[in-house]
Parts: C-alpha cells; structure tokens; sequence
C-alpha cells in the first residue's frame, strides 16, 4: 500500500448497488477528498503519491478538547450517565500516551470521583442507585492505574472486587456483566484484565474462560461475543487479549484469525472495519489494529517478520481523517463529530502502529501455572525502538501502549508492582 493514492483501490460492486455499497462509496468520496489534497502534484501522472511528510499530530487541540471534556459537558452527554467511570478513563489515558501533564489537581479529583463510585459489595458504578457493571469497572481500575500512587489503588477494595467477580462468574467459564446482564466475551475480557491487574487471578475466578473464548471463534475466524454469533472486531481484541492473560492462545485457529484480521483493513482508505462489509471506523485502530502484537506473537513471528498489516497506511487514516482541525479530537471518519471515546482509542490505535510492540519468542515465559507468572508475562512485552515505524513529524510520536492493557508501559508497570507487592488470593491458576 505504501503512500501510492489511487481511486484503484476502491471497493467494487461488480455493478450490483446495494445500501451497504452506497454508504461505502460515499465514505470513499470524503476520504479520497482528503487524500487528494495531500498528493504531490507531480507524482499524479504515475498514479498519485501522498506526501506524508505533512501529517501533523494536533497535540495541542486535543489536549484543549480533553480538558475542555473534563471541566464540563453539556447535556447531550446525559446519555453516558451510566457510563461515567469511563469519562476519566478516556481523559487520563488519552493525555498520558500523548505524553501530556497531568496535574496533581486532576489526579486528586479523579482519585475522588471513582471513590464514590465504588460500590461497597464489589465493582464500580456511575451512581448508588445502579448496579455495579463489568466494563464500568474495567474503566474505573484502569483509570486508578494511570493516576498511579497508592491513594488511588486504595480505593478498590481487591476482596469486595474478587467477591463480585465470583458472583458474575458463570458455569459456562463467561461472566455476567452485571447481576442478570448479558454475557459476551467483553465481561471475560473485563474480569481478567480486572483480576490480573489487583492480583486477585484463582484457579475458580478463570476456570472455563479460555475454553468459551474457543467456541467463539467463527468460521471467518474472528471471535464473536458469544458462540454461534458474527465475528467482530472488539470482541476478537477482547477474546485474544484475555487469552494472552491466561497464557493459552493457542485454543484458537490461529491461522484463520490472522487471516480475518488481515482483511480488515481497508485498500483505499487504510484504516479498519470492524465486521465483513462495514465501514471503516477510527475505534478499530485499537479494537482490531491492538490484536496484531497480540497475534504476532501467538504465532511466534519475531520483530524482523513485522506486523501483518500495513503500518503506515493506518497512521495515515488516523492522522489525516480522524482529527478534528477546528474543535481538536479525533472521531470515526471524516464528517462526524470528534468525542473522548474515539478521541482515546484512536491515540493508542495510533501508538500500536507506531512502536514495534512485541516479546522476543527466544526469551518468552513459559509458565502459566503460578499466578505471579501473570505479571511476569505481561511485562516481558516492550517496544522494540529499531522496528518504530512513523510518518510524519516527529512531534507524532506517542509513548508505547501495552496491547493488553490499552495503556502505556510506565503506569501499568507501577500499578503492577504495587498490587503485586500485596499477598495474592492463591498462588496457583491450574
């Protein structure tokens, strides 16, 4: 794919219109517009090159558009209201991988804000009168993580957490995202990240779960949210990150998945989709562009091998159709609205394909049965400098994110060493 621009590499209808067909040229129509401003006249006669020297990261923009969030939204955001730990989390993360100042002021209130959303019995919840909720809780623990210091890893209580976990905990090997809610490989997701991160992984708590996430896989190859339903592009990431926890990706097909994930990219406009026959969507750089380290190295693929898809071709997505030049932000696709969630998942989508992220497959940990392997193999990954892969300025450069994890290496890596200096629920997960 390489910077050549060319209406080529259009999707093709074979002359058969359909809604789906209509809405996509319609998406290629804004970005080829996009496209073309950005190629060199010159190189037009041999099909059009794009000059990605004149991508710019809007750093300041959306720092401005993050703050702005975090000081007051207007009341068109009363539909988030029952998922308002997820507000800080977007936020926080978002400034920290652009390597942005997070005042003690802003940690202090966030610290506050989770802490009242903590419920008592176990989990996280937007107000008292609502129940606590699996992803709620994902966001709220991961948000305490990248405030960092132990103020904030107080406020969970790791027993009351481990408590609810079992109760959600179903026979299945899945969990409930909340007492009576649907089950999907979100809450699995959700749970191990949860578990992994406080040190409170048993053999009881993870029973099952690698065995559910197999039966999800579908026969394109990607995994759906629960057996026999259409593969997608977040629950993959959340079926095969969960499994990396558990150290056994090796329960799925890993040679169709790769192939379904390859084919999410998208030829003309170079970022993904999340499902066969839909429309590219900035999200997906992380919810299907973060599964790639984690497949490269299932498939024990070294950094000489690179990733299997094309880097650069998604920065470009990402930096010349996804941010906002007047409100700051990034979004979906040229034409929406800039908002926090696309604003963060964008950032680390972009980071992911900046920074070769991986483990060394001559140095990988084995071990799987204890559960202070979990950290250890979790921190075997790091960015490998030589494979960084940026266009543009370098003002672009974002800090390493952990695939797993969504967050960079420095908070995580303390989150880890504190919670891991705690005594550990059992000691054995087989």
């Amino acid at each position: 794919m390489a910077n050549l621009f060319s209406y080529d590499f259009r999707y093709d209808d074979n002359e058969h219109e359909t809604e789906t067909s209509e809405a996509q040229k319609e998406v290629e129509d804004r970005i080829g517009r996009v496209y073309m401003r950005l190629v060199d006249p010159q190189t037009l006669p041999l099909g059009g090159e794009i000059d990605d020297t004149r991508h710019r990261l809007l750093r300041a923009k959306h720092e401005q558009f993050i703050n702005d969030s975090i000081h007051g939204l207007s009341s068109v955001f009363t539909v988030l209201d029952s998922s308002r730990p997820w507000i800080p989390f977007w936020c926080l993360n978002s400034l920290d991988v652009m390597g942005s100042d997070i005042d003690d002021r802003l940690r202090r209130h966030t610290t506050d804000t989770l802490r009242r959303m903590h419920c008592p019995s176990g989990g996280f919840r937007s107000d008292p009168w609502q129940l606590p909720h699996l992803a709620s809780s994902y966001a709220a623990v991961m948000a305490l993580v990248v405030v960092g210091g132990e103020e904030a890893y107080s406020v969970v209580d790791r027993h009351a957490m481990y408590r609810w976990l079992m109760e959600m905990k179903q026979q299945d090997g899945s969990f409930a995202v909340h007492t009576g809610g649907e089950i999907d490989v979100r809450g699995i997701y959700c749970a191990l990240v949860i578990a992994s991160m406080l040190n409170i992984m048993t053999r009881e708590l993870v029973s099952g779960c690698a065995e559910f996430i197999a039966r999800c896989q579908t026969f394109e190859g990607g995994i759906g949210p629960y057996p026999g339903v259409e593969a997608h592009g977040g629950y993959t990431l959340c079926g095969l990150a969960a499994l990396e926890i558990l150290g056994c990706t090796d329960v799925l097909d890993l040679g169709r998945l790769a192939k379904w994930m390859c084919v999410r990219q998208m030829p003309f406009e170079g970022g993904f989709n999340g499902r066969t026959n839909k429309l590219v969507d900035g999200c997906y750089s992380y919810w299907v562009g973060g599964a790639f380290p984690l497949i490269q190295k299932a498939l024990r693929r070294s950094a000489n091998d690179d990733y299997l898809y094309e880097r650069p071709a998604l920065q470009r997505y990402i930096l010349a159709c996804c941010q906002d030049t007047r409100l700051g932000g990034l979004r979906d696709k040229p034409g929406k609205h800039p908002d926090l969630y696309h604003t963060m998942y964008c950032l680390i989508g972009l980071s992911l394909s900046q920074h070769y992220v991986g483990v060394d497959p001559a140095h990988e940990i084995a071990d799987k049965s204890s559960v202070f392997s979990v950290p250890a193999r979790m921190m075997q990954w790091g960015a490998v400098p030589a494979r960084s892969k940026i266009i543009g300025a370098r003002i672009n450069i974002l800090r390493p994110v952990h695939p797993v994890y969504g967050i960079s290496f420095g908070p995580l890596a303390q989150g880890i060493k504190y919670f891991y200096s705690l005594p550990p629920l059992a000691e054995l997960l087989v």
